[in-house]
């Protein structure tokens, strides 16, 4: 019986405590049996609450139980069909498949590649593989269903925890420590007993009461330690007797063991021997053989007497100077006993120092050299960037103030030492190129150069901050996770514990909940939209509705709801008080008029009578300044017109009253007219001298280019003539530019010299500066604006047809001359009445042969007309046989000439690799057409000459 409700019969449940009521004395037989079972399921409960079960044992009977162990991940409650798995640090259980699940995704988002348990956070590497869950033991894959011990095996558990192994069934939980007995001795070896194995040491500390007994390092002496492990160590005894040094000076009562060391016997100059057996701290002066010269020596044995040792000094054994370079006998100085001078010679002395590194650097001389070595050495400092003089006992390394600046591992600090030793390789590490992979590596960063700060960057999250060690790239993502569910403000989109620190609600497409309360405070229905965050405010209200503008001018605007600024669009136009202009200010609040006026006054002058052109002085005199009004002046021929400013004021007139003086272009059509009146010509009624067809007549009339008086010359009219489209781009560039009075010049983009020279002759009829600028390839035309220049009277579109009436016309004359020269002479010729044939090729035509699949007779004729253009096969005809082969003749194959055979045998080579290389049939040969033609189906005999398909294009480039 379970207490899953919050009250039952004759119980109720009240701040967590269970009051249990005692039957009335009027209660049923039915209604105390049921008392006594909910008192002892009661009893029951809590003597599981009060028992000492491990909780490892009690998750395995509950999920024995089906419906009360939960899975941490899922929540599902598991039982024993489930496949499970246990964390090894807190015997968690988990449903395998959500573990699993949980494990690849955490370490994928980890660098490192662990996960962690959800419940311990115990961190490993181990992902569990797939489709593999084991029993507790891992020695049965897929454990068949066991309901009294769930995912046990019931096989021993045989775990390597000690020699033996686990002796406990297949189990949840820690292993039980080993209860065998097992022999283990003493640390001496003398003695053994028997223990239990979980209490055997790794290692043999057990000791005995017995005393050691080995013989000491002294060779005389016992150990008296009790049972040890190891050497038994120094001789801890004292020797009473009196012993000497070696020398015999000093003598001691008494001696600890472990200090003597004997080196052999001693024996002074009265034959007196003795053993010495330390070394004492006097220093002994000896008399060599000579009893002049003497040394010092430490107390040894066996120790040097006086008299025993020859003169160093003496003739018979010195024979060279102090540095041994050079000998005595060479020297000129004789010696006749030890204490005579040494003579020295002028060499360096070079003697090994003390130092083993440097040598003497004095000149030849008697007695020691230096004790103390002085000599400096150059030694770079760690860095290797400076060189320093450091003296010989110098011990440190040499250091310079060079800061380091070299990248850390984490490639976001940088090295502050100063004089790094890891310098240099950092420099080589740096220029070289690291893979993306590589960066993590950190063996192959010097050791000094790894940054051992914490990283402490935000993570994704935006809460948290990244606990690991400072690293290269992006942190990973934060690991921390909510026990609360992520639930939109309408409830319907979850997201389900436990939630992953820095997850996003995802987009709700549910209508939002405020839009189901009722109309706004405006009164319109809430407008639809989706669900959103709290922090986000719903949108405004955009119903249609009509309100009044800020200047009242209208009082239905149409607008949206949540607008409260409304305006009509409107100009005010109500008159300023300080001008006599309207305000210009598009509807406003009423009173906000604009406070500077900033139009134009317009005020008529009195002098000119164009509107004044400044800028609203407020009721005050306009300035007395040059008009800027353009007005047009002409000439007196009325062929020239020009826009000026009016530049009228008081004492000067205006502009308009002058002229323009007559220029070339009215000479030009006087001379025009003169012609014209001269050959005969009547202008065309109704219109002037120099109409296009007054011009046309002129142009078949005059002899030479001159007379024609175009403003263009003849090599600008020849290149528009093949060029019209970009010349004509280039006229309308330089018309803009006659026309914008503000641009004095005009530069073009770099062109090639033929370009350039078109630029510079269409200039001339503009009466324009230009030039060329720049060196090549970057050569341009440059071209300006002078008093004179000005647009011709004519376009280039409109005298192109003059020039070519004029060259038409200077031909058609040349023709008449030259055959009013030509003389022809007529000869008497009679022809014979049988005349000789002339001869007929024997080849008169070209066979293509194998044409592939997809080649049709007009790519063939496309191809080879390049090719035939400049032979007398140019207009040959092409036509298709019954066996997919082309034909190609001329119309009147039959009475082709030796030179048509001869430009056939001339081509048909080139042909023949020509249609390999294009893909287009096998081969090209010459072919006989006659005989090609009866070879083939009579029926298409008839249609050779009349299908014949169309002629070659035999107009040259």
């Amino acid at each position: 019986m379970s207490l899953s409700g919050d009250s039952i019969t004759g119980t109720s449940i009240e701040d967590e405590y269970v009051i249990i009521k005692s039957p009335s004395p009027t209660a049923s037989v039915s209604d105390l049996e049921e008392f006594e079972d909910l008192e002892r399921a009661i009893d029951r409960e809590d003597r599981d609450e009060l028992s000492d079960e491990p909780y490892y044992e009690k998750a395995v009977r509950e999920i024995a139980q089906g419906d009360v162990y939960p899975c941490m991940i899922c929540t599902v409650e598991m039982d024993f069909t489930c496949r499970m798995y246990a964390c090894p640090e807190c015997y968690r259980v988990f449903d395998y498949d959500c573990i699993r699940e949980w494990a690849v995704k955490s370490a994928k988002k980890n660098a490192s590649g662990s996960w962690k348990c959800p419940n311990c956070y115990f961190e490993r590497r181990e992902i569990p593989l797939k489709n593999r869950p084991t029993c507790w033991c891992g020695k049965n894959v897929y454990p068949d269903p066991n309901p009294l011990s769930p995912n046990s095996c019931g096989q021993t558990c045989d775990t390597a925890i000690c020699v033996h192994g686990c002796s406990k069934a297949c189990h949840l939980g820690p292993h039980p420590s080993c209860l065998r007995m097992v022999p283990t001795r003493c640390a001496c070896g003398k003695e053994s007993k028997s223990v239990f194995c979980a209490e055997r040491p790794k290692r043999q500390s057990y000791r005995c009461s017995q005393r050691c007994g080995l013989t000491l390092p002294c060779g005389i002496h016992r150990c008296e330690q009790e049972c040890h492990a190891g050497l038994c160590g120094e001789c801890p005894e004292t020797i009473e007797k009196m012993v000497k040094c070696y020398c015999g000076s000093e003598s001691k009562a008494s001696i600890p063991c472990k200090d003597i060391v004997i080196e052999g016997r001693s024996q002074d100059g009265n034959h007196n021997k003795w053993i010495g057996v330390f070394a004492c701290k006097t220093m002994r002066t000896v008399m060599y053989s000579c009893n002049k010269h003497s040394f010092t020596e430490a107390c040894k044995a066996p120790f040097t007497r006086d008299g025993q040792l020859q003169c160093p000094f003496a003739v018979e054994v010195l024979k060279t100077c102090p540095c041994g370079r050079n000998p005595l006998s060479d020297m000129n100085s004789a010696r006749n006993k030890c204490t005579d001078p040494i003579p020295t010679c002028d060499s360096i002395c070079g003697k090994r120092l003390r130092c083993g590194k440097h040598t003497c650097p004095f000149k030849c001389h008697n007695g020691d050299c230096m004790q103390e070595c002085l000599c400096s050495d150059k030694v770079k400092c760690s860095c290797h960037a400076k060189t320093f003089l450091v003296p010989c006992k110098f011990e440190q390394d040499a250091k310079c103030t060079t800061k380091c600046e070299s990248l850390m591992s984490c490639r976001r600090h940088r090295c502050s030492l100063r004089c790094c030793e890891s310098r240099e390789q950092a420099r080589r590490r740096e220029k070289s190129v690291f893979l993306a992979r590589d960066k993590l590596d950190e063996s192959l960063v010097e050791a000094q150069h790894i940054c051992l700060k914490q990283c402490n960057l935000g993570l994704s999250c935006g809460e948290h901050f990244c606990t690991r060690k400072c690293h290269p790239g992006s942190c990973p993502p934060c690991l921390e996770s909510s026990s609360e569910d992520l639930v939109c403000p309408c409830g319907k989109t979850v997201v389900s514990a436990p939630v992953r620190c820095g997850t996003s609600l995802p987009r709700c497409l549910n209508p939002c909940i405020k839009t189901l309360q009722g109309p706004l405070e405006c009164g319109h229905p809430p407008m639809p939209h989706p669900c959103h965050p709290l922090s986000e405010s719903c949108p405004s209200c955009t119903a249609p509705v009509f309100k009044r503008c800020k200047c009242g001018k209208s009082e239905k605007v149409r607008t949206l709801c949540f607008q409260n600024d409304v305006s009509c669009g409107r100009p005010c136009g109500e008159p300023l008080s300080s001008c006599n202009h309207t305000c210009q200010k598009t509807c406003h609040q009423v009173g906000d008029h604009q406070t500077r006026c900033n139009q134009t006054c317009g005020t008529p002058q009195p002098v000119c009578g164009h509107p004044c052109a400044f800028k609203c002085h407020s009721g005050s005199p306009c300035p007395d300044k040059p008009c800027s009004t353009r007005v047009t002046i002409t000439c007196p021929c009325g062929r020239r017109a020009t826009q000026v400013a009016c530049g009228a004021h008081n004492g000067k007139q205006s502009a308009s009253d002058q002229s323009l003086a007559c220029s070339e272009i009215c000479e030009s059509s006087k001379r025009h007219a003169e012609l014209m009146e001269a050959f005969g010509i009547q202008p065309v009624e109704g219109k002037g001298t120099n109409t296009l067809s007054n011009l046309e007549s002129l142009a078949e009339k005059v002899g030479t280019f001159p007379e024609l008086m175009l403003p263009f010359t003849e090599a600008a009219l020849s290149i528009y003539a093949k060029q019209s489209n970009w010349c004509s781009q280039i006229e309308d560039c330089l018309n803009k530019l006659m026309e914008d009075s503000s641009r004095p010049s005009l530069h073009f983009k770099p062109m090639r010299p033929p370009q350039r020279h078109f630029i510079h002759e269409l200039s001339q009829a503009y009466h324009l500066y230009c030039e060329s600028q720049d060196l090549e390839p970057r050569r341009s035309c440059f071209v300006k604006k002078s008093n004179q220049s000005g647009k011709p009277p004519i376009s280039l579109r409109e005298a192109l047809p003059l020039y070519h009436s004029f060259k038409q016309a200077q031909k058609e004359r040349k023709q008449r001359e030259f055959e009013k020269s030509t003389t022809t002479r007529i000869f008497n010729y009679s022809a014979s009445r049988d005349p000789t044939p002339a001869p007929v090729a024997h080849f008169n035509g070209l066979l293509v042969k194998g044409v592939f699949p997809g080649v049709d007779i007009d790519i063939v004729r496309i191809k080879f007309q390049d090719i035939l253009k400049h032979t007398l096969l140019k207009e040959s005809k092409f036509t298709k046989l019954n066996s997919h082969d082309i034909l190609v003749c001329t119309e009147n194959y039959s009475q082709a000439s030796l030179n048509v055979e001869s430009d056939i045998n001339r081509v048909v080579g080139h042909l023949s690799l020509f249609v390999k290389e294009q893909l287009l049939a096998d081969s090209v040969s010459p072919c006989a057409v006659d005989q090609v033609l009866h070879g083939n189906d009579e029926s298409e005999k008839p249609n050779v000459t009349i299908n014949l398909e169309t002629n070659l294009d035999s107009s040259d480039d």
